[in-house]
C-alpha cells in the first residue's frame, strides 16, 4: 500500500489496519521465540557432544597441531 493510499483511507479503516499489523507482529514475535528456543537446543546439543565424533576421531588440539595454528 502507497503512502497516496493510507492517507486517504478513513480512521476507522486506520485503526483497523494497525490492529491486524500488530497482530501479525506478535504472531511473527512468538515464531522468532520458538525459532530462537529450537536454535539454543541445537547449539546446547552441539556443545554436550564429543567434538572428536566429526572430526574423525582426532581432538581439537591434534587439528590445531595439524594446521600450525597454537591458538585453536
Amino acid at each position: 500500500m502507497t503512502d497516496k493510499e493510507l492517507r486517504k483511507l478513513k480512521r476507522a479503516d486506520l485503526i483497523e489496519l494497525l490492529y491486524y499489523l500488530s497482530k501479525e507482529n506478535d504472531e511473527l514475535r512468538a515464531d522468532n521465540d520458538k525459532l530462537r528456543s529450537v536454535l539454543y537446543g541445537i547449539v546446547i546439543e552441539s556443545r554436550n557432544t564429543d567434538p572428536g565424533d566429526d572430526s574423525g576421531g582426532t581432538t581439537q588440539k591434534e587439528n590445531s597441531a595439524d594446521t600450525g595454528n597454537q591458538y585453536e
